[in-house]
């Protein structure tokens, strides 16, 4: 086998291992620590989040495969919401955070199709109107939102989130 050969079979080698998945020990590599491990960026160690960003810092190399320690990756579970009879939807402002409140009565807001206010909501009028954009609006009508779909047709959006240590994925309607 020439030289060059054996570079590509090594390399091969090197990436057939790195696809494997995350496998995290019971304690840290470094300090033996069991609280809050993370995995290295090519999967080997186990590291607590201080040795973890010494190694990083330092450019520390795994014991196993000699990669530079350059991050750390913590896996979560994540699991479909059993509660599906809510509709969510994401919305994001360009121009910063309108002015919504955490004070429950304070500030009320509606969320409706553009075209659609005041009238009697069918299929017909549903189906008709599912592409218009939604429009947002506090009370007094001082402030007004225009929503634009995002995004591919075909696509599915869930929003991760986290309860406890797993994250729980809820689809989004539109966004």
């Amino acid at each position: 086998m020439a030289f060059g050969e054996y570079n590509l079979l090594m390399f091969l080698i090197l990436q057939r291992d790195m696809s494997f998945d995350l496998m995290l020990k019971s304690s840290c590599d470094g300090c033996r620590s069991t609280l809050d491990l993370y995995g290295s960026n090519c999967k080997h160690m186990t590291l607590c989040v201080s040795c973890g960003k010494t190694m990083a810092e330092r450019k520390d190399q795994c014991r196993d495969c000699g990669a530079t320690i350059t991050c750390l990756i913590r896996e979560y579970n994540v699991r479909a919401s059993s509660a599906c009879d809510k509709n969510y939807f994401i919305g994001r402002f360009v121009t910063g955070l309108p002015g919504f409140s955490k004070k429950k009565n304070d500030n009320k807001w509606s969320l409706q199709k553009e075209g659609l206010q005041g009238r009697q909501v069918t299929d017909t009028l549903r189906e008709k109107y599912k592409n218009k954009p939604w429009l947002l609006e506090d009370e007094t009508g001082q402030f007004q939102y225009q929503g634009v779909l995002e995004g591919a047709q075909t696509a599915t959006y869930y929003l991760l989130m986290l309860q406890g240590k797993e994250f729980v994925a809820i689809p989004a309607g539109s966004w």
